[in-house]
């Protein structure tokens, strides 16, 4: 049996086209945009092959994300396999860590903007960061509809302005800039293939805001298809004509970077669309991690696993307010002191590939634990296909983690601390609510009315 419902339940909806919208906006975003040029100055020529190497992982996450989304399509479904699937601490970690990841790529969203708005624009970097990240947490407590319908618009004008680049680039480029593969050896690559997995967090998405997708059974798979040739596609080819047509050497100390070698080949007017592509892919960027991970903290807030009010629904707007305030307040504070782009990016990905690994044990346990859900999904993976994408998903989330600790050591010991810490305060949380009588980790493991049926 379900567990009672006490909360509102977000009763808006969103189809394929607006889901599709929401999904390639989140994937390409602003991420390819900033870290073509420092990813490309440290590691060469193998930035392309960087992101190629990082959406091999991507295939697991797309099969994992299709089979839990399919099987248990909720808000916020990170938390709920994390903690119904796997254990209740581990859904407890989930926004955890991640809630900090997203300050952090809410953070290096802004500083994409303000860096190609200067190209428009002559106004401090701090004052353009704080317009991007204020604007849209306003949006994004006024309703998943007009985020999707703002996404649509803001997504046309994105894959415009790739392929204005693209195309043309590709007639441009010079193939002796591809070589040699990696001028600084091995380390820079690993650096930048978990780097690149800030823009395939988007695939996520579709998990998060499963409660919100008409028809999810049949709308999920095909929003994740269409999402992935779509978003793969343009970046991939984006960053092989970034690197032909400006080589390696040079480039990390461009300013809006794209645009710039954009003017190598094109007329003033196209490099312009070039420029405006890169601001919009900030806008869906920060759109739609709002939309996406404030449904994460919601959820947790339902069990009381982070404070209830989290879960709270406006009653104009049926959006999770205060969850969309708890994401979107810190990195306001937190402008004047970001760090780089590339410390950024992987502090996020550090967080994505922790849901990575938390996603691959769910998705194990599945057919053990939720047989019935497992059984009657519309597009069920074969059991040895579930097995291997659940330890592909584990193993690549945990050898990507142990690379970038040999690179970064200090920043993947401080996620690693941080989790810890969240141990400690999940078990004085457990205990808490154990004195009043009331089994925490018990309630994290059953599903909620709406969800059972």
């Amino acid at each position: 049996m379900g567990a009672e419902t006490d909360y509102g339940v977000i009763d808006r909806r969103v189809g394929l086209v607006g889901g599709t919208g929401l999904v390639v906006g989140n994937v390409i975003g602003i991420a390819i945009f900033v870290l073509a040029a420092p990813l490309t100055a440290d590691a060469g020529p193998s930035v392309v092959l960087a992101m190629l190497v990082a959406g091999v992982p991507l295939v697991f996450s797309l099969l994992t994300v299709l089979q839990l989304g399919g099987a248990i399509p909720v808000a916020g479904g990170t938390y709920v396999y994390g903690s119904r699937l796997v254990a209740p601490f581990w859904g407890f970690a989930t926004p955890w860590v991640v809630v900090p990841g997203v300050w952090a790529g809410l953070l290096f969203t802004a500083h994409g903007f303000a860096d190609y708005a200067g190209y428009f624009l002559q106004l401090p970097m701090e004052t353009m960061m704080y317009a991007i990240l204020a604007t849209f947490l306003v949006v994004n407590l006024l309703g998943i509809r007009l985020v999707a319908w703002l996404q649509l618009g803001m997504v046309a004008v994105l894959v415009a302005g790739m392929l204005a680049f693209i195309v043309p680039g590709a007639l441009t480029a010079d193939p002796g800039n591809f070589t040699p593969t990696f001028p600084e050896g091995l380390g820079p690559f690993v650096v930048a293939v978990v780097a690149l997995h800030f823009p395939l967090r988007g695939f996520s998405m579709v998990i998060e805001i499963g409660e919100e997708i008409e028809n999810p059974a049949k709308n999920i798979p095909r929003v994740l298809a269409i999402s992935a040739l779509v978003g793969l596609t343009l970046m991939v080819a984006l960053l092989a004509v970034f690197v032909g047509v400006a080589g390696w050497q040079g480039v990390g100390d461009l300013d809006a970077a794209v645009a710039a070698v954009a003017g190598d080949f094109l007329p003033e007017p196209l490099v312009a669309l070039v420029a405006v592509s890169a601001l919009l892919g900030s806008l869906t960027s920060v759109n739609t991690t709002f939309a996406s991970y404030s449904r994460t903290i919601m959820r947790a807030g339902r069990d009381d696993v982070v404070p209830s009010g989290l879960a709270d629904l406006n009653d104009r707007f049926d959006t999770p307010h205060r969850a969309v305030l708890l994401l979107g307040v810190p990195p306001l504070v937190l402008v004047p002191f970001t760090p780089s782009p590339v410390v950024l990016s992987v502090a996020l990905s550090l967080a994505i590939l922790f849901a990575v690994f938390v996603g691959g044990l769910a998705l194990w346990n599945l057919p053990r634990l939720f047989p019935q859900r497992y059984e009657h999904s519309l597009y069920r993976l074969p059991m040895p296909v579930l097995r291997v994408t659940a330890v592909g998903s584990v193993c690549s989330a945990i050898l990507l983690w142990l690379a970038l600790g040999t690179r970064l050591p200090r920043v993947a010991g401080a996620v690693f601390a941080w989790l810890c810490l969240g141990w400690v305060v999940f078990r004085l949380r457990v205990r808490r609510y154990r004195a009043r009588g009331i089994n925490l980790p018990e309630r994290m493991r059953t599903l909620h009315d709406h969800e059972s049926g």
